[in-house]
């Protein structure tokens, strides 16, 4: 109990600090203190100092210039420059594929079928058709001579195709339309370059190539002895021996036409035959 009261009585005890003017000879300031007053004083100064010290680290760009601290700005900061430079390799990817393929048209190293290459070629091919040789020429006028009077392929009952709902094979309108007598079997229907082709009804594909008059051309064979031709396509999504379903996308459309040489519009070229005959698809198909 004595050494408890001692050492109260030694941090209360108080001391006069006294600032003395040794010119004048007289006391300028003086005031007394005490060592707990003393201890506490430094107390409070320590967490002043060490509050400060928080408020600018944490509300100040100073802390951002300290080794191994990033802020939540920096950080967002370095995000958005991560996503940037992803975008920008992405278009530099871009450029390098098309200059690629722009050398490799130059060079001559697409392949057959390729995108470029048939847009590089149809013009060319269309421009320069291949003709038949005369045994070709002699097989079709000795068959269109024989059917002229063939009185059975001309009675070809097409009722039973009045209650089917055929699909429209592409948007856009008829441009030219059915027309047997001046050798135009089909109609022509615009669209836009890159349009799908559905094909009308279910049916088989007999037919995917590319011919020299008509470009990339597929033949589906329907049930009812329904053929459908689409003639004039920029890309073929099906092979021959394909299961077809009505509606479904079968090819895109092309930019190539005949008609004007010089402002080329997209055209798809839509022929129907039953039993060897063709038929007005407007007869059948809502346009």
């Amino acid at each position: 109990m004595k050494k408890e009261k001692s050492l109260r009585h030694r941090l209360m005890r108080k001391y006069r600090l006294t600032i003395h003017n040794e010119n004048k000879l007289d006391n300028v300031l003086g005031f007394y203190v005490s060592p707990l007053g003393v201890i506490m004083s430094l107390f409070i100064s320590l967490l002043l100092v060490a509050g400060t010290v928080y408020l600018i680290f944490a509300f100040t760009p100073v802390a951002e210039y300290l080794p191994g601290h990033v802020s939540d700005r920096t950080r967002e900061r370095l995000i958005n420059y991560a996503l940037t430079i992803d975008s920008l390799k992405d278009e530099v990817n871009k450029h390098e594929r098309y200059l690629s393929n722009i050398r490799n048209i130059f060079e001559g190293n697409i392949e057959y079928g390729d995108t470029a290459s048939a847009l590089d070629t149809i013009p060319s091919l269309h421009d320069y058709p291949i003709e038949r040789s005369e045994t070709e020429q002699l097989f079709v006028e000795g068959y269109e001579e024989r059917e002229k009077y063939n009185l059975t392929s001309q009675a070809t009952n097409v009722g039973a195709l009045q209650g089917i709902n055929f699909y429209r094979p592409t948007q856009g309108l008829v441009t030219r339309g059915f027309a047997p007598k001046e050798g135009h079997y089909g109609i022509d229907i615009a669209g836009n370059p890159g349009e799908s082709i559905v094909a009308i009804w279910d049916g088989t594909v007999i037919m995917s190539d590319y011919t020299a008059n008509d470009g990339y051309t597929l033949i589906i064979q329907h049930s009812e002895d329904l053929v459908s031709i689409y003639r004039n396509c920029h890309y073929l999504l099906k092979g021959i021996g394909d299961k077809v379903v009505a509606g479904e996308a079968i090819a895109t459309a092309d930019g190539t036409g005949e008609e004007d040489k010089e402002n080329v519009k997209p055209y798809l070229h839509l022929e129907l035959w039953h039993r060897g005959l063709p038929l007005d698809p407007n007869i059948y198909i809502a346009f």
